[in-house]
């Protein structure tokens, strides 16, 4: 049995709600299975494709860990590293956790300095690590990986959505969606702070903040 293990995240980038990292372990002769199924990078698929998939990859994965981040503990972390860092010790945290012969990330850094400090991290030397951009719709295992991290997510957005529904939509939580902004502006009308699962240190929120203030002056 060769054990694969696949990592990616979901929640880079939005302003609302949390970054979820996930690792998933397979056994390589499984990933043919997957890709059969329709395993792949979760961005090429639909929320209900993406559920479906994951019920499949639970039951075919040896191990599976998530490391999620809510938005105030990203807003801790930001004040003494960047979001590269944050992801980068989640990934080592996940390798160092699961048993694996070989690893495949989504990396999400060019810089060499990423792989030197996460090898750094790594306590198993002998481990084959396999960085690269786009893994996640090159290796089946980094995709399932994608699809864990992103309904992990999705299921967190609906809690979200559930707690504010009196404030309307919550949209995907990303500062592009009008949804998203939209909501933020409400609940900031209505209760003058924003909500828990805001990130304050994303540049959407500082604006929202800024505007706030300067309506309340004039």
């Amino acid at each position: 049995m060769t054990l694969i293990l696949g990592i990616d995240e979901a929640g880079r980038g939005p302003v609302l709600g949390p970054m979820v990292v996930a690792g998933v372990v397979i056994d390589e002769k499984d990933e043919a299975a997957l890709k059969k199924l329709g395993v792949k990078d979760s961005k090429m698929l639909s929320p209900g494709q993406r559920e479906r998939l994951a019920i499949e990859i639970k039951k075919t994965a040896k191990q599976i860990e998530t490391v999620i981040f809510a938005a105030k503990q990203l807003d801790e972390l930001m004040q003494i590293m960047n979001l590269n860092d944050v992801e980068l010790n989640a990934m080592a945290k996940i390798i160092n956790k699961l048993s694996s012969d070989s690893a495949y990330l989504d990396l999400p850094s060019n810089g060499p300095g990423f792989m030197r400090e996460l090898l750094a991290k790594i306590e198993n030397k002998q481990r084959k690590i396999i960085a690269e951009h786009k893994a996640d719709s090159k290796y089946i295992v980094v995709g399932a990986a994608s699809i864990i991290a992103k309904t992990t997510r999705d299921a967190i957005i609906s809690e979200i959505q559930r707690k504010y529904s009196n404030y309307g939509d919550i949209g995907s939580g990303y500062p592009a969606d009008e949804r998203t902004t939209a909501f933020l502006k409400e609940y900031l009308k209505r209760e003058g702070k924003l909500p828990d699962e805001v990130r304050t240190a994303w540049a959407t929120t500082k604006e929202l903040l800024k505007k706030d203030k300067q309506k309340k002056l004039f």
